[in-house]
Order: structure tokens, then C-alpha cells, then sequence
């Protein structure tokens, strides 16, 4: 988090008097756009390059171009100087694909659903913010929300925490992990509206909680199958060690700890076995508190991945 605000305070002071200057883009004699150093800094994250040298190349870029006078420019020429610039930085061809393989992804307007799975105190809400900054995307849906939000409309008043609902009876007629899919079925149906929208006007959002598991999984699958283009998707589960997880915990109740651990262990075996059924899975991704980058980083790959086979597609 505080890697973030950095980057905001870094932004913020990070205007030039380049930017009362307008450059004109070309796409066609008819279209052009107005060139955006922060627009084009985040596309340039997106492309996996640094967020420091992203910020110095979009002003390098504005500057080469105000100083030559080149007010007015085609789109060609502006990605010559740009790729210029960027392996005078040090980022190569493979960077070079990547921009180019994100602009044809927005582009095409390609819908891109990321799942972000895990039980309670994996740090889903930090790796969803980062890696939306990451992927200049604009909308991250917390199912936490969704499911007070259904239970709100449904019984008029604010349900239980999730790690309090009923459950684990001794006689055995209720199992909290029902409990919990349950649960999940419902956000499902709260959900559907915003998956409509993100697919038909062609956006992205990441979906992160508790209850994002399987079935949520099976139903995007279903809905995309609804859908007559392509949509990516991309899901992922986030873990800590027990002994990690206890640790962070260590304030709860012993039997909300203990749930916490078990729905964990229950996301983690459900996942196996479909794989050994050949179903659709999530990519498991062992989180370290101290350098969380590294999973970020991760799921960067992975979606840029996707991304690019569905952009061959099209």
C-alpha cells in the first residue's frame, strides 16, 4: 500500500511544462487523439515496464516531439520514436510485443475477467488494487460487497461476517464449507449484471474475495459460453502457509481461525482434484507478505499470456 502512495505522490509531482503542449496523433486523415503522458505511462506498466522509467519515457517521448515541433504526428511515427526510447531504457523487443499486443487488446475492445480467489487474510484486496494500476483497468468488484449487498435486498438488514454464518452443527446437519458455497451461488446471481456489461461493452474488472471458488469459476464459463466473442479469463488462488495464516489471525476467535484454515484447505484440495479431472482450474499462487510483488508479478505474466493468445485469435 505504501508502494502505492508513492506512486500517486509521485505522479502528482511529476507535471512538466510539456504538457500545456498538444500533440495531435494521427490514426487516419479523419481520427487522431491527443497524446496523454499518463495514459501512455499505463499502457507502458501494462507492457511489464518499470513505473519510474514508464513516467520518464512518456516525458522523454512528449519532449523529443515538442522540441522538433512535431505537433501533429502519425500513429507509426509516434511507436518509432516511442520503441526508441524504450530500448534506450533497456526494454527489448519482448516489451515492444507486449505494447503492441495491448493496444490491439483495447483496440478490439476484448473483455478480460480476472478472478482473484482465497480465503480470509491472503491480501486479495491489495494484489487486486495493484495489479488494476498494473493493467490499467478501471473496475475491481468485491464479492465481501455483493454479498451484503443481496442479503441486504433479500432480508433487509446486513447479514452476518462470513466466518460467522452458521454452521459445523453437531449433529451434522449444516457444514460451514455449504454454507460458504451457498453463499457463493448468491453472489453469482449479483454478479451477472456487471459480467453483462463488462462483456457486451467489451471491459475488464477483477473480481476478488472469499467467495470467489469454483463455482463462480464454472458460471463465468458458462456465461462467457452465453457470449458470441471472446472474453478472457483469467482465474487465480491466492495462499499463505498455515503457520502464516494462524499468525495473522492470531486476534480472532479460535473458531474463526479455524474456518479460515479450512476453507483455505478446501479451495486448495477442490482445485487438485479437478485438475486430475482435467476441469477448469485455478492458478494457485503462494503469497509472501513480504514481498508481494512477486505474486503480482506473477499474475501480470499470466494475464499478458492470455491476453496475447486471444489477440492471435481475433
Amino acid at each position: 500500500m505504501q508502494n502505492g502512495r508513492q506512486q500517486r505522490k509521485q505522479q502528482k509531482s511529476s507535471s512538466s511544462k510539456y504538457d500545456f503542449v498538444k500533440v495531435r496523433v494521427h490514426l487516419s486523415d479523419q481520427h487522431y487523439y491527443v497524446l496523454s503522458r499518463f495514459l501512455l505511462s499505463r499502457m507502458l506498466t501494462a507492457a511489464r515496464v518499470d513505473y519510474g522509467h514508464a513516467l520518464r519515457i512518456a516525458l522523454d517521448l512528449k519532449k523529443r516531439l515538442v522540441d522538433k515541433n512535431q505537433l501533429d504526428v502519425a500513429q507509426q511515427e509516434l511507436q518509432r520514436e516511442l520503441f526508441a526510447l524504450m530500448k534506450q531504457h533497456g526494454y527489448g523487443d519482448e516489451h515492444v510485443q507486449w505494447y503492441r499486443t495491448l493496444e490491439s487488446f483495447h483496440h478490439q475492445r476484448i473483455p478480460l475477467v480476472v478472478l482473484i480467489a482465497g480465503t480470509a487474510s491472503t491480501g486479495k484486496s491489495t494484489i487486486a488494487t495493484s495489479l488494476s494500476e498494473r493493467l490499467n483497468l478501471s473496475s475491481v468488484l468485491k464479492t465481501d460487497v455483493v454479498y451484503d449487498l443481496m442479503h441486504t435486498v433479500i432480508d433487509g438488514k446486513l447479514p452476518p461476517r462470513l466466518w460467522s454464518l452458521p454452521g459445523d452443527d453437531e449433529d451434522g446437519s449444516t457444514d460451514f464449507i455449504d454454507t460458504l458455497v451457498k453463499e457463493s451461488k448468491l453472489v453469482c446471481q449479483g454478479l451477472d449484471g456487471d459480467l453483462y456489461k463488462s462483456m457486451t461493452d467489451g471491459k475488464s474488472i477483477i473480481i476478488e474475495g472469499s467467495l470467489v471458488d469454483h463455482g463462480l469459476l464454472d458460471h463465468m464459463d458458462r456465461f462467457v459460453s452465453m457470449q458470441n466473442k471472446g472474453v478472457i479469463v483469467a482465474p487465480f488462488l491466492v495462499t499463505l502457509s498455515e503457520p502464516t495464516l494462524r499468525s495473522l489471525l492470531s486476534q480472532e476467535e479460535s473458531t474463526c481461525i479455524n474456518r479460515i484454515c479450512e476453507y483455505q484447505s478446501h479451495l486448495v484440495e477442490a482445485n487438485a482434484k479437478r485438475e486430475q479431472q482435467q476441469q477448469r482450474t485455478f492458478h494457485v499462487l503462494s503469497v509472501d507478505m513480504s514481498d508481494i510483488q512477486t505474486t503480482i508479478n506473477a499474475m501480470q505474466s499470466i494475464v499478458l499470456t492470455q491476453i496475447a493468445a486471444q489477440v492471435a485469435k481475433q
